[in-house]
């Protein structure tokens, strides 16, 4: 075999080589494009909604009457919640003033317990 020959072949097989590692990466182009067209086909054409955008458009007359609708509950309960939260501030005042006065006649009493207590001892020193 002539050089020019040697040469033909080797060019040659590098060329089939380069054609077929290009086939292949074509062929998993090719798959990976099948399986992107599979992912995003509509298969919803027929529906009352065949894209999301037109749904999320026909839901947001509900969703922002149903936002409103909790946000008038958070507001009522804002509101009761700020009622419990007076009527404890007036339950806890009423009961300091009450402990206040049950202070007061537990002092009170000791005191008479203190007067009785002296006049009994005195009246016992007198009598022995």
């Amino acid at each position: 075999m002539s050089e020019a020959v040697v040469i033909q072949l080797i060019a040659t097989a590098g060329l089939i080589l380069i054609a077929a590692l290009g086939k292949i990466k074509l062929d998993r182009i090719g798959r990976d494009a099948r399986e992107a067209r599979e992912q995003t086909a509509n298969e919803h054409a027929d529906a009352e909604y065949p894209n999301l955008r037109d749904e999320l458009t026909a839901m947001r007359g509900d969703l922002s009457a149903g936002l409103d609708r909790l946000e008038a509950g958070q507001k009522r309960h804002d509101g009761e919640i700020g009622g419990i939260r007076h009527t404890q501030r007036q339950q806890t005042d009423a009961l300091a003033r009450l402990d206040e006065r049950m202070e007061g006649r537990d002092a009170e009493q000791r005191r008479e317990h203190a007067v009785l207590s002296k006049r009994l001892d005195d009246h016992l020193a007198t009598t022995d």
